[in-house]
């Protein structure tokens, strides 16, 4: 063989074992590296966390936090759990805002998500939970205080609300919502793999790699119209330093 011809060949086999990966999967979860047996997934710092109960000021901050990151841009917004539930009203308002913005919601579970954690959890376009982390589904409780009339108006309208509710729920985990129902009749209680099977969460995952979101910065330029019509770029004017 003409030993340039063997050159070329060489390099060109080197190409193809150097470049032939492509990029493109890093964005997704990959299984894990050897001795783990569960994926790992990639976040951002586009992250929002629920810490605790579910209250009207936790999910006001929760919701602030969602409409700044979705105006930074359209990338994956990220909310982590480890909620005992709380308020269903409190809720609705996350719920409602992660519908209302452009940009994808995604959650991990990491160590609980009961009750309104559970449901808020539902409604991610991608949902993840730690090996060990665990789940509990269960019928809303109320109570109402009052004249007779009155109560048994609001527990009818609240029967209803919450039945549409459970049947959304029902969609979101692409369950049939009699069977949802009749699961829930009690506290339903499930562990990763369980929560996987019955379609609460799409992946039980071992570890979380950590990667920092670039925020694009759009530099602002105004311009002056002066009377001769020119149009020029405005520069601010620095504000000499005082000297005593």
């Amino acid at each position: 063989m003409i030993p340039t011809l063997r050159l070329i060949l060489a390099a060109s086999l080197a190409c193809v074992m150097a470049c032939g990966t492509s990029s493109s999967a890093e964005a997704r979860p990959k299984k894990g590296a050897k001795g783990t047996s569960g994926d790992v997934v990639r976040v951002t710092n586009r992250m929002i966390e629920i810490n605790d109960g579910i209250n009207l000021s936790g999910m006001k901050k929760a919701q602030r936090s969602l409409l700044a990151l979705s105006a930074k841009g359209s990338d994956p917004i990220w909310i982590r759990i480890n909620s005992p539930g709380g308020s269903v009203s409190a809720g609705l308002i996350l719920i409602d805002t992660m519908k209302a913005v452009d940009a994808p919601i995604h959650c991990i579970v990491e160590s609980q998500a009961y009750s309104m954690g559970a449901i808020i959890l539902s409604y991610c376009d991608k949902r993840y939970g730690y090996r060990h982390a665990t789940f509990m589904l269960h019928e809303a409780s109320y109570g109402t205080v009052g004249d007779d009339p009155s109560n048994r108006s609001k527990i009818e309208f609240l029967t209803n609300y919450l039945d549409r509710l459970h049947v959304e729920i029902a969609k979101n985990m692409g369950m049939d919502p009699a069977k949802y129902r009749a699961r829930i009749r009690d506290a339903w209680w499930l562990l990763a793999d369980e929560a996987k099977k019955v379609g609460l969460i799409h992946d039980v995952i071992d570890r979380m790699e950590y990667v920092e979101y670039i925020e694009e910065k759009v530099e602002e330029k105004r311009t002056v119209t002066y009377p001769n019509g020119d149009a020029r770029v405005s520069k601010e004017k620095k504000i000499p330093k005082r000297r005593d």
